[in-house]
């Protein structure tokens, strides 16, 4: 500690130049943590998807709807213990700018295959003995500014029988999920009042939800589900939870090859800067370091004290700023979605910054532990 003072004082010899570089490094270890963090949201995402929990849709995007028969058939496959049907009815609620998507299903088998949901037991059985009952998120709720017990007029292109495009539905009650309240834009209808209803598409769903007992065969249930579609009109394919939010990431784009390369050439940047600052720190100096040769400073502490006088400004900077992302990350989920800061992001960054240091400090240090001490005090 007895240095420290040395290496204070050579940080600010050119208190500009040190706080420009000291803003650079921090603001870099802000978005490091920021784009790490999202990296750690994506993977943590992923991870608590459900492997017991098998998605069939249609093969082809925009194909075909479902027949409904079919969820028996699936029903009695091996390993299947619960399915539930999925179709989708969407509307306009007042003007055309207020669009409404209403989840068609069977309510008992809904929440048997999704028991993340939770709703009260007097509104589950409102919602099944009200043929036009309808329960939403709250939300889904607050947005619109509906109430429990209110009757909605959804407007839709999807006719029903008596020629209306005008579908009702009274407000039963409210679910919503019990990891993340007050998060999701849903709601709930009966599959038998719009299939009984509509006037095309009787007897058919868009999707299956369907619920095994074991999930290390996710993928032999998955199989065997779409054997049971091939060769036909209707042909599936079958994905668990996880694999489906991967395949959906991967629709938006190789997310973390692109935080990879944003942040690896930040450090790129940032590291011909610190190099430079260091170069020019040392240059300064260097009568300064002749004198401390002369009074009989070794060149390894020499070497010690411009290595540490790196590591003060790109640690202190670095912790900063990770401790800003951390700080922000909670304020971007509306934004950007999750951003998770684990300590290993954080350690990370710590060591992220202590390799810059050593790197961009090494080379003038070096060459400052070489000199003569005539040289030295020449400035040469």
């Amino acid at each position: 500690m007895k240095y420290f003072p040395l290496v204070w004082a050579g940080l600010w010899r050119r208190p500009a130049r040190t706080i420009f570089t000291f803003l650079s490094v921090a603001v870099a270890f802000v978005l490091f943590g920021i784009l790490q963090g999202l990296n750690n949201g994506f993977d943590k995402a992923i991870a608590d998807q459900r492997l017991d929990r098998l998605i069939t849709d249609s093969r082809v995007v925009g194909g075909p709807p479902l027949p409904i028969a079919a969820l028996e058939q699936i029903e009695r496959i091996p390993g299947v213990t619960r399915v539930a049907q999925r179709a989708t009815l969407i509307g306009t609620w007042r003007e055309p700018k207020n669009v409404v998507a209403l989840l068609a299903t069977d309510p008992q088998r809904f929440f048997e295959v999704r028991p993340e949901f939770a709703i009260a037991p007097e509104q589950f059985a409102a919602l099944r003995s009200t043929r036009t009952g309808l329960v939403v998120t709250p939300a889904l709720l607050d947005y619109f500014g509906w109430k429990v017990g209110d009757k909605l007029s959804i407007r839709s292109e999807v006719l029903k029988r008596d020629g209306s495009d005008v579908w009702t539905f009274d407000i039963v009650g409210l679910f919503d999920t019990t990891a993340k309240p007050n998060k999701l834009y849903l709601s709930l209808m009966n599959y038998q009042y719009l299939d009984e209803a509509r006037v095309q598409g009787q007897g058919s769903v868009e999707r299956f939800i369907v619920r095994i007992s074991n999930p290390n065969r996710s993928v032999a249930t998955a199989a065997a589900i779409d054997r049971l579609f091939a060769n036909s009109h209707h042909e599936t394919r079958t994905r668990s939870d996880k694999e489906l939010a991967l395949v959906r990431l991967k629709q938006v784009g190789d997310i973390r090859f692109v935080t990879q390369a944003i942040v690896g050439a930040v450090f790129f940047t940032l590291l011909f800067l610190t190099a430079n600052t260091m170069r020019q720190s040392v240059r300064d100096r260097t009568s300064e370091f002749g004198v401390l040769k002369s009074l009989g400073v070794s060149d390894t502490r020499i070497l010690g004290l411009v290595l540490a006088e790196a590591g003060v400004l790109c640690l202190c900077a670095a912790a900063i700023g990770l401790a800003v992302a951390a700080g922000g990350a909670p304020m971007l989920k509306e934004t950007i979605g999750s951003v998770r800061m684990s300590a290993v992001t954080i350690l990370t960054g710590i060591a992220a910054a202590a390799l810059v240091a050593l790197v961009s400090a090494i080379l003038p240090a070096w060459r400052i532990r070489g000199l003569s001490v005539v040289d030295a005090l020449a400035g040469r």
